[in-house]
């Protein structure tokens, strides 16, 4: 059976350009259309000044003791159109961890939700921005006067603190769970 018209053999031919130039009009018009939308899309958190108090805490850094023991290292970059910070966590004993953190508008509070390799998973929330730091902080499951406390505090341009902290009596007292220091890595 032959593929050709019986009367004008080029209409299948012509058909096959047609719906090539077909094809191609509507792939052109979906660029276009989609070159607007990526233009016209909603930037809600590039001028909120709340969802950027955590900035300071952006870049690469080698992270220390207090004492200046090495710990670790950490990237940390904004993500999703500035509306949070994405945490990479590299131990030095191997380890590693990613935390995702962003100000929950409808709550009115920072939040971190932080997965270990080890499959630890921690969800903390702000309760507190004093100006200079961001504390975070987590209720115990099972005893509900069991809170822990991640305070971040920029020491200088090229330093920030972070102090995991714990408390067995709903605050009144805490006990330093660890007291890391984030050196910025040089610019290379």
């Amino acid at each position: 059976m032959s593929k050709s018209h019986p009367i004008n053999p080029s209409v299948f031919r012509l058909a096959r350009l047609r719906s090539l130039l077909i094809f191609i009009a509507l792939t052109a018009s979906a660029d276009v259309g989609s070159a607007q939308l990526q233009q016209t899309a909603p930037r809600p958190c590039a001028d909120d000044i709340e969802r950027h108090r955590f900035d300071f805490w952006i870049g690469e850094w080698n992270v220390t003791t207090e004492g200046g023991t090495p710990v670790g290292s950490s990237v940390i970059e904004s993500v999703s159109g500035g509306c949070a910070l994405l945490e990479n966590w590299t131990s030095n004993r191997g380890g590693h961890g990613k935390s995702l953190n962003t100000y929950n508008p409808a709550r009115h509070q920072w939040q971190q939700f932080w997965i270990g390799q080890d499959g630890g998973v921690g969800e903390y929330r702000s309760s507190n921005f004093d100006g200079k730091s961001l504390a975070f902080f987590i209720r115990g499951e099972a005893d509900s006067l069991a809170l822990q406390r991640l305070t971040f505090t920029p020491v200088d341009s090229a330093t920030v603190r972070q102090h995991s902290e714990a408390s067995k009596d709903g605050g009144k007292s805490w006990t330093t769970q660890y007291d890391f220091h984030y050196h910025r890595k040089p610019k290379q």
